[in-house]
């Protein structure tokens, strides 16, 4: 009986450390360094986030920003966790190419401040914030699902 009480404790300790935000929850200011070492701060100023956990959620993002007529706006920001990224990979080519973009990206290296934020290597995500509140999240695949998401 112990170690079914314990095989359970695990399982619902483990579920709770792996949940992330949604609606409704609130989202903790965030400052990090952007790509070219600038500070990059989420706070309640921003109303749009965009966040990528990995290559394929940076190229959709990527596009949606360059496709934009004028620069992103001050209100939104853009995150990407990089942490699962080899450091020399990072630091001798992802960085570097970042730094032609036209746009900050507060880049996580650690993945400690992304950690709780939704989505996964393969889409990008819009979080929507009232404040630090999250008022919408919304996974895209795709630029103009992206574009779609923030009208």
């Amino acid at each position: 009986m112990k170690a079914l009480i314990l095989a359970v404790g695990v399982l619902f300790s483990a579920a709770s450390l792996a949940s992330s935000l949604t609606t409704g929850d609130r989202i903790e200011a965030i400052t990090l360094v952007d790509q070219h070492q600038a500070v990059w701060e989420l706070n309640t100023n921003t109303q749009v986030l965009l966040f990528s956990r990995g290559m394929k959620g940076g190229q959709i993002i990527q596009e949606a920003l360059e496709s934009l007529d004028a620069p992103m706006p001050d209100n939104w920001r853009y995150v990407a966790d990089i942490s699962g990224m080899p450091s020399l990979i990072a630091k001798f080519a992802a960085i570097p190419k970042m730094q032609d973009l036209d746009f900050a990206i507060g880049l996580d290296q650690e993945g400690e401040a992304t950690h709780l934020l939704p989505g996964d290597k393969e889409t990008a995500t819009v979080i929507i914030l009232e404040g630090l509140e999250i008022s919408k999240v919304i996974r895209v695949d795709s630029a103009k699902a992206l574009l779609d998401a923030v009208k």
